[in-house]
């Protein structure tokens, strides 16, 4: 059974003068973090968001570790999280995006904290996350796509496999962490769509995705093949292991070098290609939300990243001024 150590009158963390935690110090503020992970887990959160809020609490323990800070007589202030910001920013010069990833684990801890009562201030309040550069992740252009898909040696299953990933990746723009969950009962061949359950989603929410024909046909094949294995995934290892995401990640890299692509290719890059693609074909921005499983039109617009050229073009088809001096 779930055991919430929260403070009460006869917890010593209890300070009846306030009625208000005293002193919660870094040994509670690491014990109780079992508790939090506990609680999230029932609450659904992903096994993926769960696993990064154990390696962000790891960072930060091997951080106080390293700083040689005593956990049972140091009360858990504001000051050791700035210290630890600066830390990251200036003396290991880390990514603001990285940081920040970093930031939100402590901070969604601490409101929790404060709200169960460990704590008698909400600190997360008072944590600020470091500006981030704009998200300028370029797409690949045509010539660099069809460089990519001449890669795979479809003679063989990891080819074939590795292939209709990409393919699936450019027709839809799933995630590969959702990719590389899903399981061939996920895909509807007669409806031309992916059917990804919540379980699997990064927003814990049901959603389908069309694909086109080419894909449709790639992903038959690798249903057959696979349906004759040992494996419940639709896309697994030559030895009937699930893919994890950063074999995926390996393999694009590999086949980008080997087409001599100045360019990143990653999993990521692909969804990005995607997105842009669905807008300069005419697709309109609320569906390609919905396709990306996007909760807000903020995150769709960072995918959306034009060459000067698309916008030149673009001008050019709705200008109006044209048409007034003709």
């Amino acid at each position: 059974m779930l055991k919430l150590n929260r403070p009460t009158k006869t917890n010593p963390l209890y300070n009846l003068s306030d009625s208000l935690v005293s002193d919660f110090t870094f040994d509670n503020f690491f014990d109780v973090f079992n508790n939090f992970i506990e609680l999230k887990t029932l609450e659904g959160l992903s096994p993926r968001s769960l696993k990064d809020y154990k390696i962000h609490m790891k960072y930060f323990r091997d951080y106080m570790e390293e700083q040689q800070r005593t956990y049972s007589i140091r009360s858990v202030e504001i000051d050791t999280f700035r210290s630890y910001l600066y830390y990251m920013s200036q003396e290991k010069k880390y990514k603001p995006c990285t940081i920040n990833i970093r930031l939100r684990t402590m901070r969604a801890y601490l409101k929790w904290l404060y709200k169960e009562g460990y704590l008698s201030e909400d600190l997360s309040t008072r944590i600020k996350l470091v500006k981030e550069p704009i998200d300028t992740i370029m797409p690949l252009d045509n010539s660099s796509v069809r460089k990519l898909l001449k890669q795979p040696d479809t003679s063989t299953y990891v080819g074939l496999r590795d292939l209709t990933i990409m393919v699936v990746m450019l027709d839809c723009g799933i995630r590969v962490g959702e990719l590389v969950n899903l399981k061939a009962s996920d895909i509807d061949l007669k409806g031309k769509v992916i059917n990804i359950r919540s379980e699997i989603a990064k927003s814990r929410t049901f959603r389908q995705v069309p694909l086109s024909y080419k894909s449709v046909k790639l992903v038959k094949e690798i249903i057959s093949i696979v349906g004759n294995s040992n494996t419940e995934y639709l896309f697994s290892s030559a030895y009937c292991n699930k893919l994890n995401t950063n074999q995926v990640i390996h393999n694009f890299r590999k086949y980008g070098q080997e087409a001599n692509i100045n360019q990143r290719c990653t999993p990521h890059v692909l969804r990005h290609t995607f997105a842009v693609s669905f807008l300069k074909s005419g697709g309109d921005v609320f569906t390609l939300q919905r396709i990306l499983g996007h909760s807000t039109l903020e995150m769709t617009r960072r995918y959306i990243q034009l060459t000067s050229n698309d916008l030149i073009r673009k001008h050019k088809e709705v200008s109006h001024l044209d048409k007034l001096f003709r």
